[in-house]
């Protein structure tokens, strides 16, 4: 009985351990929209192979634009890119993402940052 007894307290600190530590593997986002909304910042629940894209969806109204093999972010909380005026770009911890954010996976405890700014792309993508 004594032995069952132990079990079962071991059980319990690692559950409530375990609970503990799932609680603080969180995600960052904040969503700068350049004047035209007030800036916000959201957290949420990391997962194990959650991307950039799905973590803004989990936290703003988000539409995107499907070319090709690319998913590109077109509107945030109804704040809509205008080609060659202003798209939506984001950061990982304060550095410009490499990826687009359907292909970028969040580590735990990363923070990610949309920005509603100038569009360099189109004109790149246009003279090609």
């Amino acid at each position: 009985m004594k032995t069952i007894c132990k079990f079962s307290v071991v059980f319990i600190c690692l559950t409530v351990f375990c609970a503990a530590v799932c609680a603080s593997e969180k995600v960052k986002v904040g969503i700068d929209y350049s004047g035209v909304h007030e800036t916000r910042e959201a957290e949420t629940q990391w997962t194990e192979g959650v991307t950039a894209l799905e973590v803004l969806k989990s936290v703003a109204q988000v539409e995107t634009h499907k070319v090709k093999d690319y998913i590109f972010v077109t509107s945030i909380d109804g704040v809509k890119g205008k080609r060659g005026d202003k798209a939506w770009y984001y950061e990982i911890n304060g550095k410009r993402a490499d990826k687009l954010a359907f292909r970028r996976v969040l580590n735990k405890n990363e923070s990610t940052r949309w920005i509603y700014a100038q569009d360099v792309c189109s004109p790149k993508v246009d003279k090609e």
